[in-house]
């Protein structure tokens, strides 16, 4: 894509990285979630989310995870940063993000995967 500069991200470094979000999924707090901690959040809460009370979508993680492991998943995965007040947060690509994580935890080796990018 033009004007994007793609750079390559590991799960560690995906887990750690915050996130624009700091509530999610009825979780409320002051301090930016890390794509790790957001995925614990939704472990915990989508199990007692039903679908038609989930009005932001927020349970497309599972779909994205099974796309991605069984390979229909058909580009890479990009996710988007932004810089505010000094702060790196993810700010596109969080639930694709969340899905790739919980792939790589799940056992499924990186390589397994489509590529896992950030566009700085």
């Amino acid at each position: 894509m033009l004007g994007m500069a793609l750079q390559p991200l590991s799960a560690k470094e995906l887990a750690q990285t915050p996130t624009l979000f700091a509530s999610f999924m009825g979780y409320m707090d002051r301090r930016y979630k890390t794509v790790g901690q957001l995925l614990e959040i939704y472990r915990e809460r989508s199990r007692a989310l039903p679908v038609s009370e989930d009005r932001d979508d927020d349970l497309r993680v599972e779909r994205f995870m099974d796309d991605m492991a069984g390979n229909r998943w058909r580009s890479d995965v990009v996710i988007r940063i932004g810089v505010f007040d000094g702060v790196v947060l993810v700010v596109d690509g969080i639930h694709r993000a969340m899905a790739y994580l919980a792939c790589v935890e799940r056992g499924i080796s990186p390589d397994g995967l489509p590529a896992l990018l950030v566009d700085c």
